[in-house]
């Protein structure tokens, strides 16, 4: 059983996750998560699994949206894990939703089979809208250097597993060999990261001390890239020794790999005359 639920959570977190790669790219797209935005909203103001559909039309109409010209059949068989309810016990669920007419007594809910996800979908959602609001352009990576730089920006918003997860679908894209030690990095930091969120402590450490190793010993083919490695080296060392001691509350700041800070002329200038012997 364990087994089947773990697949099962796999399966929906790369569905979700494919989905808002596609709301970045194509943020019209963003549309979808109405519905999944409302019921979230609801089911916890609520504390119930199963929503009226008039509330949900009276939500979506605080968004400007008309449930009677919304897509919400599509959208529901795309997000795949709400089924309906009418007269009792009759379930509307999959593509029996693209034929089904609600009535004064249909109500919304997560399917059984992915209720234990609620908590996890339902956060993914919140993110989602407010990523996807807020970013500007996310557009569909051209180069290796552009695939490298949405998943940092996923990996920066503590979107640990998306960022693994895009970096798989556009590995093709990584031809340089400072783009595939690039890619190992971000993978087990996106690993770090989902170990300190599930508060496996034991793993998270045994990633960091690879994490370390595998900068060090690339650190001369890695000089070149446009991420500051040095601080995310020294980041990872205070987390380790916070790991160390389990008992106190553990606060991390969120994992982050900054960009290397432009030097000004007249910074460069400084920093040469400083290494001259009449100065020194």
């Amino acid at each position: 059983m364990d087994r089947i639920l773990r697949e099962r959570e796999g399966y929906i977190k790369r569905k979700l996750s494919h989905l808002l790669f596609e709301i970045l790219e194509y943020p019209a797209k963003r549309e979808v998560l109405y519905i999944a935005l409302c019921y979230c909203q609801l089911s916890r103001a609520w504390g119930a699994d199963e929503i009226p559909l008039s509330e949900l039309k009276r939500c979506l109409g605080r968004y400007g949206i008309d449930f009677d010209l919304y897509r919400w059949r599509d959208y529901l068989l795309e997000l795949e894990l709400f089924y309906m309810r009418d007269n009792g016990d009759n379930l509307v669920k999959g593509t029996a939703l693209m034929t089904y007419t609600p009535t004064d007594k249909t109500a919304l809910s997560i399917d059984p089979r992915y209720g234990f996800l609620k908590g996890s979908f339902c956060q993914r959602v919140y993110r989602y809208w407010y990523i996807s609001g807020r970013w500007a352009s996310f557009n569909s990576p051209r180069s290796g250097w552009e695939v490298i730089d949405n998943a940092v920006r996923l990996l920066n918003e503590g979107l640990y597993g998306e960022s693994a997860l895009y970096l798989d679908d556009y590995l093709p894209y990584l031809s340089q060999e400072p783009q595939l030690l690039l890619y190992r990095v971000l993978k087990g930091l996106a690993n770090l990261g989902e170990a300190l969120e599930s508060g496996d402590t034991a793993s998270a450490r045994g990633e960091i001390n690879h994490l370390l190793g595998f900068l060090k010993e690339f650190k001369r083919e890695l000089k070149g890239v446009p991420y500051d490695l040095k601080k995310l080296s020294k980041d990872l060392k205070i987390l380790e020794k916070r790991l160390k001691h389990p008992r106190r509350s553990l606060y991390t700041e969120p994992l982050k790999v900054e960009r290397k800070k432009k030097v000004s002329l007249k910074g460069f200038l400084k920093k040469l005359l400083r290494g001259l012997p009449i100065f020194r």
